[in-house]
């Protein structure tokens, strides 16, 4: 009976010690989705990111570092001058993520983050008149901060969404792939 005792407590602390969260040390993820609700409206970009966690902080959480790639295009007409203008905007940047690991699950991730990178994009000038239309390339910096979390629905497969401000969607959800 001891015995049994004994093998069910080792057990357990194994358990305890093994515990598992859904991104860890070493651990990298990839992203990919679709961005929603920006300043100029409703109008949708894709976006890629990835991290890589590389610091644990004790017993509430992991710092990963990465980087995030978005895009979108939108459209704009002009009924009184009968022309049709685009828009493209494109985002490039490193991130730092801090994981939640308060709690063990092997099935959600809870994070918070911010980055900075660059932002390209076109805008319209108009030259000495309304007709005399000119487009131009610009490239601003931009800072970034949101809030985030991801469900893994099987082994390496997984749904992510965050919330926040700073590149081209304030809401983003997609897809996860943890590779490690």
């Amino acid at each position: 009976m001891k015995k049994i005792y004994l093998v069910s407590i080792l057990f357990v602390i194994g358990l305890i010690g093994q515990s598992q969260h859904v991104f860890n040390k070493g651990g990298f993820a990839l992203n990919g989705g679709i961005g929603l609700l920006s300043a100029d409206g409703f109008i949708p970009s894709i976006n890629v990111s990835g991290e890589f966690g590389i610091f644990p902080t004790g017993d509430v959480g992991l710092l990963s570092v990465g980087g995030i790639v978005a895009y979108k295009y939108s459209t704009y007409s002009f009924s009184h001058w009968d022309s049709n203008y685009n828009y493209n905007q494109f985002v490039i940047g490193p991130r730092v993520i801090w994981h939640l690991q308060t709690y063990n699950s092997s099935k959600w991730d809870a994070y918070a983050g911010a980055g900075v990178g660059l932002r390209l994009w076109s805008d319209y000038v108009f030259n000495n008149s309304l007709t005399d239309i000119e487009k131009k390339a610009k490239a601003t910096p931009y800072g970034e901060a949101f809030v985030g979390g991801r469900i893994m629905l099987k082994p390496g497969l997984g749904l992510f969404a965050e919330v926040g401000y700073g590149t081209l969607s304030a809401i983003k959800f997609g897809i996860t792939f943890m590779l490690k």
